[in-house]
């Protein structure tokens, strides 16, 4: 997470807290849990404008959030095991897995690692 100077009306805990169960929400009522990225972040933008998350209009929508404190959406979801990205031609969406899902504790499906992170190493003691 980067730290930023902004000045938040909500602790960070809080809003970890309002996004991840807003998003999750959202992609349990789709069919099949997956979403294109662009409706997924205008309907958290849509169910969490309740919220006076900062004095500034401009700053207050939980993207600009996502965007000054995690450098944006997807890479905010691409830290949890339990969100999925996935990208063709024309889109990117992003599918829930309701099974990884631990709602008492979701800072536990953070990912320890990133799929860019890993390396394949091939075996060639069975070339012999």
């Amino acid at each position: 997470m980067a730290q930023s100077s902004v000045k938040w009306n909500f602790s960070d805990d809080k809003c970890f807290e309002i996004v991840h169960l807003t998003i999750i929400d959202i992609l349990s009522e789709k069919h099949g849990n997956i979403l294109p990225l662009n409706n997924l972040v205008e309907n958290m933008n849509l169910r969490t404008k309740i919220y006076k998350l900062h004095p500034s209009k401009r700053l207050n929508m939980f993207s600009k959030y996502l965007k000054i404190e995690y450098g944006g959406v997807l890479k905010f979801l691409e830290n949890f095991n339990f969100y999925s990205i996935i990208r063709n031609e024309k889109d990117i969406r992003v599918k829930l897995y309701k099974n990884l899902v631990n709602l008492d504790n979701i800072k536990e499906g953070k990912r320890i690692t990133k799929d860019s992170e890993w390396i394949i190493i091939e075996d060639s003691s069975d070339e012999e």
